[in-house]
């Protein structure tokens, strides 16, 4: 067997070995949206006001990226950049990936908020199906990495497989996170520039 199918069927292993911490991240995604839902459509808690804010916030940032007289390989490139930061911003904080993940799913509620169900499912749909595994997946290795250490301290043996595998999901993660901002910019961004 050559070395680089031991290393993805490696890959594998590791998402199979983790599969509770990525069932854990993923209920916390969709628990969070469910909810954030449910309070913004009530206005409970302030929870709409926040999501002004926070919506506020994104736009201004998405308008920093002055995307209107750009080429599609320039506009892949700022995104690319964007989901690479937030995959390794997420990686590196650790355990704190799960407040990432909870507000990322805030926002994501908030905007289904704002729009119906369809115009929802076709800006986000396109490239969210990769998007948002990404996500679960950068937040699961923060999460593993954090064990890794956890597991160094408490001088256990198997904190370097730990590393190794946090460093396997982290690579499926940035993989999906470069497939989601190609498919942002050549499907969702054609589908937005039709609706709007």
């Amino acid at each position: 067997m050559s070395k680089e199918v031991y290393e993805i069927l490696e890959i594998f292993d590791a998402l199979k070995r983790h599969k509770n911490t990525i069932y854990l991240v993923s209920t916390i995604f969709l628990a969070t949206f469910l909810f954030s839902y449910v309070f913004i459509y009530y206005d409970m808690f302030q929870f709409r006001y926040f999501g002004d804010l926070m919506y506020e916030s994104f736009k201004i940032k998405v308008q920093s990226f002055s995307i209107e007289n750009k080429g599609p390989f320039e506009i892949i490139a700022i995104i690319l950049a964007n989901n690479l930061f937030v995959a390794a911003f997420t990686y590196i904080i650790m355990f704190f990936a799960l407040i990432n993940i909870a507000v990322n799913s805030y926002l994501l509620a908030y905007v289904f908020y704002l729009t119906n169900p369809l115009e929802f499912i076709l800006l986000i749909g396109p490239h969210g199906i990769f998007e948002i595994p990404a996500l679960i997946l950068a937040a699961t290795s923060g999460l593993v990495l954090s064990m890794s250490i956890i597991k160094k301290f408490r001088k256990e043996k198997h904190y370097k497989d730990y590393f190794k595998d946090s460093l396997r999901i982290f690579l499926v993660s940035v993989t999906l996170f470069v497939v989601a901002a190609f498919v942002e910019v050549l499907v969702t961004y054609q589908i937005a520039l039709r609706i709007a």
